[in-house]
Order: structure tokens, then C-alpha cells, then sequence
């Protein structure tokens, strides 16, 4: 795979701090220490970016020497136990910088979910109690702007994490039968992604999730975590997989219908197929985002099921899921090429069951281009 520049993403970093009028940007969400460091680091700490373009890290120290040896050239300083907001605020004055406007991961504006690692209210407060000089604001897009259009070693990363997630949802097809646990097609799909190259199974939901029946159905539902219920004919099931590789994620998922459906059944199939296709081609460059959810959601209405699809069409793929672009109603972006999201379709219905997209897409000069081989229909098995 093509090497990743470093130096040159914490420079690109330092710029657009320097640019929107900041002295520093404290990263603490994992997304923000996986881009700058290029190791794994699951437990608490920040990434420390000046204006002037000094880039240095804060982590826990018990795991700090394996960061330092598998990372790019990681300047670190540890800490043990709840020395962390402490350690914040004696770095800052040690770039001179107690006075100075600091950004820091707070909030996501068009954000469903809160990214993992966002700072916490109680080490605002300390880093503010050490710090009473400093203006504090909320920094997400110093970094997010960074990340927003991929460099070519990024899709790359991503291109091969989708290409696993397709390995693994189909050996995890191939073991959805009648009498087969949600448990055990997770297994398969986790064995498959592993024998591939994934190393984390990211998702804060359970990992690799598996619903079936009326498992899929709950209304708004977007959370299938495995469990043993078996899975029967004439149902649908729910794969979900999340494939780490390289620090890159995937994040794929497909209904799969056991059977014949029946009438109700076929009519959310219908309808969840029609907003998929929608949705695929509404994603072209120059678009508003909020302009392509409204057509996600008239097709909704159109069959007669809008209190049952969700208002959400996905979110940002990276070395983080929650992160821009949004593709919700709040979104501020608009569609550009060299974005990478996970497209979203979801429609849960209680008694008659549930569908779930989630498709890496590259936004290419005319559009979405999958970055997954499955195609984004219902897998159907008699």
C-alpha cells in the first residue's frame, strides 16, 4: 500500500489551525490519535497540535511504549491515573500557550452520535480551573476539515477494508440458515474479517452485529447486537460488519430475507430498494447534503412508510465513523469528490421486520462510486 506522510498530514493540520485563527488544537477523539499517530490507541489521551506546528501526544502510560514503537514518530508524554486534564494544561503553558485560544473536541454539530473520545465535562472544567487565561472553544473541524476529502493512501486503506467487509458478509450469507444462531453467523463473519487482515471489530454496538426477525424490526432500531436466538424462514436478518485494517474502517451492512416474504414484507423491501437507488444517485459533487436527504425521504412517503425509515443516511468513514459528512438534514456540507461515507438507508417496521444499508461510497467527479463489490440490494435464500 502507499505510505502515509505524516509530517505532512500534522503540517496540513497546523495550517488549518493556524488559518481559523488558533493557537492549538487538543484532539482527544481516537479518530483525531489514530490520523496523527498511525498506531492503535483504544485508551484515554490527546494529540496536541500548535500553529506554529509542533505536534506531540498525551496517553496513558500504560500502554504509551507500544504507541511509541508502532507509531510514526510519536512524541509522547504520559500520565498514570487522572493526571490527564493536569498534563493537558502543563503542556499548553509549556508552549506558552495559557493565554491562548485552544481548540479542543467538544461537540459535532449534525452529529447523531457522539465520536468516541470527546472530551469529558469534568476535564473541561479542570483544564479550565488550571487554565483560567485560556479561551477554551470547541475545535472539531480543525481537524475534520483535514480529514474531509481523502488523500490517495486513504482510499486505498478504505477501498481494502470494504473489500474485507465483503469477504466476511459473505461467509456470514453463507451461514444464515434455518436453526443457525445470530451468534453463530457472527462468528463466521468475525473468523472471515480476521483471516483477512481486520484487527478490531470497531463498532461501540456490539462489534459484528446479527438481528433477526422480529429483532430487525424495532421501531427506529438501529442496534442488532448478536445473540442466540435462532434464525427461522420466512424472515429477514441483518448482517453488520466493522473491519479495522491499517487504522481504516469499514462499516457494511445488508438485509438478508430467509423465504418468501409476504405482502407487507414485499412492500418494505420495495420501498427500502427504491431509496437505496435514490439515495446512491442523489450523491453527485456541487449538491447540498440536506438536498439529497429530502429525496431519501419522499420515497419514504411515497410508499407509505415514513414513520418508519429513518432520517439518517450516514455518516464519515476514516480513521473514525463519526465524523463528516453527516448525511442527515443538519448537515452543512455539501457533496465533493473525495469524500468517503457509509450511505445509510434504514427502515424498521415492529411485526414486519427491518432493513439496514450501510455502503462505503468514494464521491467521485460524477457521483457515488461503491467501494464494496456486494451489490445494495436484499440478499434473498430459499
Amino acid at each position: 500500500m502507499q505510505s502515509i506522510d505524516f509530517p505532512a498530514r500534522r503540517r496540513n493540520v497546523s495550517r488549518h489551525v493556524r488559518e481559523a485563527g488558533f493557537d492549538a488544537y487538543l484532539g482527544t477523539r481516537q479518530g483525531a490519535l489514530h490520523y496523527l499517530s498511525g498506531a492503535f490507541m483504544p485508551w484515554r489521551g490527546a494529540v496536541l497540535v500548535t500553529a506554529d506546528g509542533s505536534c506531540e501526544f498525551l496517553y496513558w502510560a500504560m500502554d504509551a511504549a507500544r504507541v511509541a514503537a508502532e507509531g510514526h514518530d510519536v512524541a509522547m508524554h504520559t500520565f498514570e491515573f487522572s493526571d490527564f486534564p493536569q498534563l493537558i494544561a502543563q503542556r499548553l503553558r509549556h508552549h506558552g500557550l495559557d493565554r491562548g485560544r485552544i481548540g479542543l473536541d467538544l461537540a459535532h454539530p449534525g452529529a447523531a452520535q457522539v465520536a468516541p473520545g470527546m472530551l469529558t465535562a469534568a476535564e473541561y472544567f479542570e483544564i479550565s480551573s488550571h487554565l483560567p487565561g485560556a479561551k477554551l472553544e470547541n475545535g472539531v473541524d480543525l481537524l475534520d476539515e483535514a480529514m474531509l476529502i481523502k488523500e490517495a493512501a486513504e482510499i486505498e486503506r478504505l477501498r481494502h477494508a470494504a473489500h474485507v467487509s465483503d469477504y466476511g458478509f459473505e461467509r456470514g450469507l453463507a451461514a444464515v440458515r434455518p436453526g443457525a444462531t445470530e451468534n453463530e453467523v457472527a462468528g463466521e463473519i468475525e473468523r472471515a474479517i480476521r483471516q483477512r487482515g481486520s484487527t478490531w471489530s470497531w463498532a461501540v454496538t456490539g462489534g459484528t452485529e446479527v438481528g433477526a426477525g422480529e429483532r430487525t424490526g424495532f421501531l427506529r432500531g438501529v442496534t442488532q447486537q448478536a445473540t442466540d436466538r435462532p434464525i427461522r424462514n420466512n424472515e429477514f436478518v441483518i448482517l453488520d460488519l466493522h473491519p479495522m485494517l491499517d487504522l481504516y474502517l469499514a462499516d457494511t451492512a445488508l438485509p438478508v430475507f430467509l423465504g418468501k416474504p409476504d405482502a407487507r414484507q414485499q412492500t418494505m423491501i420495495d420501498c427500502w430498494e427504491a431509496t437505496v437507488d435514490t439515495m446512491l444517485a442523489s450523491l453527485r459533487p456541487g449538491r447540498p447534503i440536506p438536498d439529497c436527504v429530502k429525496e431519501g425521504l419522499a420515497v419514504f412517503e411515497k410508499f407509505g412508510l415514513g414513520e418508519f425509515g429513518l432520517p439518517l443516511f450516514g455518516h464519515g468513514l476514516g480513521t473514525c465513523a463519526r465524523t463528516r459528512p453527516f448525511i442527515n438534514l443538519r448537515s452543512q456540507d455539501t457533496v465533493r469528490p473525495g469524500m468517503v461515507a457509509a450511505l445509510g438507508t434504514h427502515l424498521y417496521q415492529p411485526g414486519v421486520g427491518g432493513l439496514r444499508l450501510e455502503y462505503p461510497v468514494l464521491i467521485g467527479e460524477h457521483g457515488a462510486e461503491p467501494l464494496v463489490r456486494t451489490p445494495a440490494r436484499v440478499q434473498r435464500l430459499s
